[in-house]
């Protein structure tokens, strides 16, 4: 990457912290643009940013719909960080007609169904891991919520778990259901007994780190795997659909 176009790159790092975006954000947005970057300089030479045209900046789009085959939503995201690009750090005007968002299918989520769910937590042995997916279920929570847990998060007496700073950076309660408390009060007693309201409910191998969601997705991959569900039908975020449709399928 030439000199100008690492000091674009780095001015448009700026202006994406100081909107106080999450880190990992930051990170995702900022290889887009390189991604853009990498492109201009392998197929139009030399040319600076502030001089690529619209057709120029469709054909990459093109690029990363027929070439690499990446999903609407995804090149949506691409589009959208070219046009941060364009009015916060090359201060141009971007044209939504020249450089429209794709269209893209609205798909319903597959989703397990009860009995597939408690066979994943019954056949889990590490009263860990049994405790971990009990609580996505029963709670709702997202998989990154559930990692930054504190012991002190879980409030017995109001049934409820405290989730500070969530997705959308906003406090709330999630529901504790009698089951996963139960399959907690297991995991605190035999795995955990010396846990105070400030550690990690869920801690990780490194010491004062929370486990990572790689480890509870891989946990959960390797049991649907196990009891011969195809790995590839749900992921994590199955267990969220499956909170809301079953509650909404028992009336709530």
């Amino acid at each position: 990457m030439n000199k100008n176009n690492t000091s674009y790159l780095r001015q448009h790092e700026d202006v994406l912290s100081f909107r106080d975006l999450a880190v990992g954000t930051v990170n995702t947005y900022v290889s887009y643009l390189s991604q853009f970057i990498d492109w201009t300089e392998s197929f139009l030479g030399a040319k600076p940013l502030p001089d690529i045209s619209w057709e120029e900046i469709r054909s990459y789009i093109r690029y990363l719909k027929d070439v690499r085959s990446l999903n609407p939503r995804t090149i949506n995201v691409h589009i959208a960080q070219l046009r941060d690009f364009y009015q916060y750090v090359l201060h141009r005007d971007w044209d939504r007609y020249q450089v429209p968002y794709l269209h893209y299918d609205q798909l319903l989520p597959r989703v397990p169904d009860k009995q597939q769910i408690n066979a994943v937590i019954d056949s889990l042995e590490n009263l860990k891991h049994k405790a971990e997916i009990a609580l996505l279920y029963s709670s709702g929570i997202r998989v990154s919520e559930l990692c930054r847990l504190h012991c002190g998060d879980i409030l017995v007496s109001k049934k409820c778990i405290y989730i500070s700073k969530s997705k959308n950076r906003s406090d709330r309660y999630a529901v504790l259901s009698d089951r996963a408390y139960q399959k907690l009060c297991a995991y605190i007693l035999t795995c955990y007994p010396k846990a105070t309201k400030n550690d990690w409910l869920f801690p990780g191998q490194k010491a004062g780190n929370p486990i990572c969601t790689m480890s509870v997705y891989n946990v959960f991959k390797k049991q649907l795997a196990a009891l011969g569900i195809p790995a590839s039908d749900y992921s994590l975020h199955s267990l969220r659909h499956a909170f809301g449709l079953h509650l909404y399928e028992s009336g709530a």
